[in-house]
């Protein structure tokens, strides 16, 4: 684990404490998602934040003018990373609270690869069916196109993989051809 991560991860951890202390969880992920979305569509943006030629006064009527709806207790927080010079880590922090978010609500992301689109019943069946398997409540079903597979679908969730392939079955059945 990189010392970049630890950081952003202390940080993440002491914002979603104080989000549930204050009863704030739902209204900080849904703002968090907005500063992260605008960092990461306006590299302009992003770059301003980090410069350092730039005063920590000029980055915080920046940030207060751009977003300007911020809970009170939320834009304090980014003033914070500002004054201790961890603007650039702004981003990871808002990744790993929305994971503690997710973590919390149990709910996890699964990379579905199938060889057409999903339909939303079909991926409503692979959440409800890989969600119990996880001991999780619910999935974010992202579906990827992958030609190759052949048939079936390989979900990925984590560092778990279950690989009902068409592809995979048939190199299976060559291995046991061969033995």
């Amino acid at each position: 684990m990189s010392k970049d991560f630890e950081v952003a991860n202390r940080y993440a951890v002491a914002l979603f404490e104080v989000a549930k202390d204050e009863q704030l969880v739902d209204q900080f992920d849904a703002e968090l998602a907005v500063v992260k979305e605008s960092i990461e569509q306006n590299s302009d943006f992003a770059t301003l934040i980090e410069n350092p030629t730039l005063t920590d006064d000029a980055k915080k009527n920046m940030i207060a003018t751009v977003f300007s709806g911020l809970t009170p207790v939320l834009q304090d927080f980014i003033f914070l990373l500002i004054d201790r010079g961890r603007e650039d880590y702004l981003v990871t922090i808002i990744d790993r609270y929305l994971q503690k978010v997710k973590d919390a609500r149990g709910i996890a992301d699964a990379d579905v690869y199938s060889v057409i689109p999903l339909s939303e019943a079909e991926e409503a069946e692979l959440s409800k069916a890989f969600a119990a398997k996880m001991a999780k409540n619910e999935l974010n079903i992202h579906n990827h196109i992958d030609p190759s597979l052949l048939g079936g679908v390989r979900v990925v969730i984590g560092n778990r993989i279950y690989d009902g392939s068409l592809k995979s079955k048939l190199r299976d059945l060559e291995r046991q051809i061969k033995l």
